[in-house]
């Protein structure tokens, strides 16, 4: 009996059993994110901003027009909270905080808009605000804000060059702080430049704290920062999942969700169990 067929039968099921693998590998990775992000409607798709309410509800908003959506938990129904006007204002919206009954939002150039007696049980109303500069115009573009305990925190995307110099050096991050009512203008909360920051690490986009830790999103890595000793961790994001995240909000049992402007679509929100998750793709 000539044993070349049966050899050449066993090369090929060989052949076939690696190349299941690496198709079943391929698949895998194609699959983009253990997390795969929750589509949102298409009039959320240039979302700019996320903000923790309560444990129950997010508040996010595009990045020109002045409607702020609210997001309950768990089943993400999304209403219209509030707008700005009748006809709704129309700004370059970078970020929202929430403070009590506060609601803050903030433009690229620094222009701090403040909507008091918030009543978050009634949606699709028209809110009264006030406007506060924060001084940054000149400074910074930027993006990002959060509420830490009686204060503001303002992460800068992009830092202007003075005299034909950057003003902070390359490789850094700068967030400011501001005190609603206290401050004439921001102050510098800190700086801080490390080689790793280097292209999309430092244009921050979105700003999150706890009691031991800051929390800045940027295109490529979320950023932990110790509150003390500001010591730095990264935790590169999917690049599939995320393709422009720009908001973050941090829950009390320590998971995270993240939204993502999508220009050519819905925007995407994400949920994590933790920090760490993120990087698990």
């Amino acid at each position: 009996m000539n044993p070349r067929p049966f050899l050449l039968l066993a090369i090929l099921g060989a052949m076939l059993f690696v190349i299941g693998v690496i198709m079943t590998m391929v698949g895998t990775t194609d699959d983009a994110s253990a997390n795969p992000p929750r589509m949102l409607p298409g009039f959320l798709r240039e979302a700019s901003g996320l903000a923790k309410v309560d444990e129950n509800h997010l508040l996010t908003h595009n990045d020109e027009k002045g409607h702020i959506y609210s997001i309950t938990l768990p089943g993400l129904q999304i209403s219209r909270l509030l707008s700005l006007g009748n006809p709704v204002v129309l700004d370059d919206f970078e970020g929202i905080a929430v403070s009590n009954d506060q609601i803050y939002m903030i433009t690229s150039t620094g222009k701090l808009y403040v909507i008091p007696d918030v009543s978050f049980g009634i949606t699709d109303h028209i809110a009264g605000w006030s406007v506060l500069d924060t001084g940054l115009a000149a400074v910074c573009e930027v993006e990002g804000l959060h509420f830490d305990a009686g204060t503001l925190l303002i992460p800068c995307k992009n830092i202007y060059k003075k005299d034909s110099m950057k003003k902070s050096g390359k490789n850094r991050v700068t967030v400011y702080s501001y005190r609603p009512g206290v401050d004439t203008e921001a102050r510098s909360l800190f700086s801080l430049t490390d080689d790793r920051l280097k292209g999309d690490r430092k244009k921050v986009t979105s700003i999150e704290s706890d009691d031991e830790f800051y929390y800045l999103l940027t295109p490529a890595t979320l950023l932990r920062v110790h509150r003390d000793t500001l010591s730095l961790e990264l935790f590169p994001l999917d690049p599939i999942a995320h393709k422009q995240p720009e908001g973050i909000a941090l829950m009390e049992n320590g998971s995270v969700f993240l939204v993502d402007d999508r220009k050519k679509g819905g925007g995407g929100l994400s949920y994590y169990e933790n920090v760490e998750a993120i990087s698990n793709y």
